[in-house]
């Protein structure tokens, strides 16, 4: 369920002007400095946000990874107001929350990998870099609808024998589109681009060297010639050390993110009012219905 939600958290992350204002919108004693309190009196305020945001309210996970959300950004912010990060800064909150969070980040995102580190990483997942698949085709575009799909056909039908390997043999359509009738070394993302994923589909299963059809794309049905098809190449460690060393970054930065993580949680004291989550919960159920 939370998978599902992720798009409508990463929007919830956007409204941290709101979130902000917590303190000063909600009078309740304060916790100590290392306990964080989410009771009912946050709870509601988080389903509030959320439902004014979506125009719904969450459900009882989408409650929950709001109050994770919550967790992480009081805890960053309480470590930033910590060292001093909160001066001459209007949005207190979650622009201390980023600060600590790149100052605590920067030398991960910094470091150098040797050159042992990088082929390391590679030889974990060598089956991740390879070149994008490869195609040559010629096509003949017949419109959309049932008159397209039936000219298509009738067209590929009525080949000869001989005619069916020929690229010339299908001539050009009444109904004109704004591509090449032939491509030579074209890669996949390049023909998802101009025709679509079912299209691009089928390229990869066509057998090589006669006229097929009706394919469809985004634009409607075509008659297909596949000349050439060119599988992805594994590639070397020096022709994917760029991409290796970039992935090789991205997860030293995740890994420092989840370290600081397990750090921060294990110095705080959180707790969750869940008969309050659950309660909330149950009453968006019956709002929802």
């Amino acid at each position: 369920m939370i998978a599902s939600t992720a798009q409508p958290l990463v929007q919830f992350l956007i409204i941290g002007a709101a979130i902000c204002g917590i303190y000063g919108l909600v009078a309740r004693p304060q916790a100590a400095p290392t306990e964080i309190e989410v009771g009912a009196t946050e709870l509601r305020w988080l389903r509030n946000v959320w439902q004014g945001q979506f125009g719904r309210p969450p459900s009882v996970d989408e409650l929950r990874a709001a109050v994770k959300v919550y967790e992480d950004e009081e805890m960053r912010y309480r470590e930033a107001q910590a060292l001093g990060l909160d001066r001459d800064d209007t949005i207190v909150r979650r622009r201390m929350a980023q600060k600590f969070d790149f100052l605590t980040g920067s030398q991960d995102n910094d470091t150098t990998p040797t050159e042992a580190e990088l082929r390391a990483f590679f030889n974990k997942t060598p089956g991740d870099y390879t070149a994008p698949s490869a195609f040559g085709f010629c096509q003949v575009y017949f419109g959309d609808g049932a008159a397209g799909l039936n000219a298509a056909k009738v067209a590929v039908v009525n080949l000869s024998p001989a005619a069916i390997r020929d690229p010339a043999a299908i001539p050009a359509g009444i109904i004109a589109i704004p591509f090449p009738r032939c491509y030579q070394g074209t890669s996949r993302a390049d023909v998802l681009r101009n025709f679509g994923t079912a299209f691009a589909d089928v390229l990869g299963k066509l057998p090589v060297g006669e006229w097929q059809g009706p394919v469809e794309s985004g634009y409607g049905f075509h008659a297909v010639l596949l000349t050439g098809r060119k599988p992805g190449q594994a590639l070397s460690f020096a022709e994917a050390r760029r991409s290796v060393e970039a992935g090789w970054r991205a997860q030293a930065i995740r890994t420092a993110r989840e370290r600081q993580d397990r750090e921060l949680r294990s110095r705080y004291k959180i707790t969750v009012d869940e008969k309050a989550l659950l309660e909330l919960s149950a009453s968006n159920a019956g709002q929802a219905r």
